[in-house]
């Protein structure tokens, strides 16, 4: 790859992922600056964003090495784009419960000490449901498609949607796998919260006591959850990453038959040009080109 195609840092940083890491970072330190004594509960929005910090930089680096004559769309991860958008609103719906449940455990505490369960189950569908939407259209984003654009400037990209010229796409094996463990994942947790919840509350099960920033005023006391929260909190992220392996790999393992018999009616300069955007997009795509 040629210097000019290598991307700098700065051009990493788009305008519209510097709005995100704004608005977010001023969320975050107004939740902060109300005294929170444990981390726990922040780390949710955290790791939303984090992730969808993740989908922006890589819709980043796609649209800055496009250009006008790109003969490929690859998603191996579907449209980062929308996975975004997805997570930013549910880490910032989860900043804004954060930010009210602190205020109201400051201003009303006995509202809280009453009503804490019905809070931390709806932060925790908002957690839980930022990830599950990532993965419930998936499979209309992911896929490697081969552009055969007409030269007639009248009907350029006229084959664009094409189904014959996409050479792979989620299998519906994998996609099946991912939509039913995706949707157990996002009832079952939620479920589960909502169960453990009412459970340590009438102190059934074992718990955990967790500060607000107003515990102690007029005698509120901590909120008690349970420790199922500690596997809430690492499985969308977890079971997530395994569904963008499955998907990766679903992707890129082509049929490169397909793409001998799409590109083969094509001319030699083009031929190349699509083998060479191949290789940009991905090194590994070296070993199974072998066009004449």
């Amino acid at each position: 790859m040629s210097i000019k195609n290598r991307l700098q840092f700065k051009e990493l940083i788009s305008e519209s992922l510097l709005r995100d890491l704004i608005l977010f970072s001023f969320l975050f330190i107004l939740v902060i600056a109300q005294n929170w004594d444990s981390i726990l509960l922040l780390l949710f929005p955290l790791i939303t964003f984090i992730f969808a910090l993740f989908f922006k930089m890589i819709d980043t680096v796609r649209q800055e090495s496009k250009t006008e004559d790109t003969l490929i769309i690859y998603n191996p991860l579907g449209s980062e784009k929308v996975s975004s958008h997805r997570l930013n609103f549910s880490a910032f719906i989860q900043l804004i419960l954060l930010f009210w449940f602190g205020a109201e455990s400051l201003y009303h505490p006995q509202l809280i000490d009453n009503y804490y369960i019905y809070f931390i189950s709806i932060f925790i569908f908002f957690y839980t449901f930022g990830f599950y939407s990532v993965f419930i259209d998936l499979w209309k984003y992911s896929k490697l498609e081969i552009i055969i654009e007409n030269f007639d400037a009248k009907n350029s990209r006229k084959d664009h949607d094409n189904l014959d010229n996409v050479i792979s796409f989620l299998k519906m094996k994998s996609f099946k796998i991912i939509s039913i463990i995706n949707l157990l994942v996002f009832i079952i947790l939620n479920a589960l919260n909502i169960l453990f919840a009412f459970l340590t509350f009438d102190e059934i099960m074992p718990r955990f006591e967790y500060i607000l920033p107003g515990t102690g005023f007029e005698n509120s006391e901590p909120i008690k959850l349970s420790f199922i929260i500690y596997a809430i909190i690492t499985t969308p992220p977890l079971i997530s990453i395994a569904f963008l392996i499955i998907n990766y790999k679903d992707i890129n393992n082509f049929s490169e038959e397909k793409l001998n018999k799409i590109v083969s009616s094509l001319p030699k300069g083009t031929q190349n040009k699509i083998i060479e955007n191949l290789i940009l997009l991905n090194e590994n795509f070296k070993n199974k080109l072998r066009l004449e």
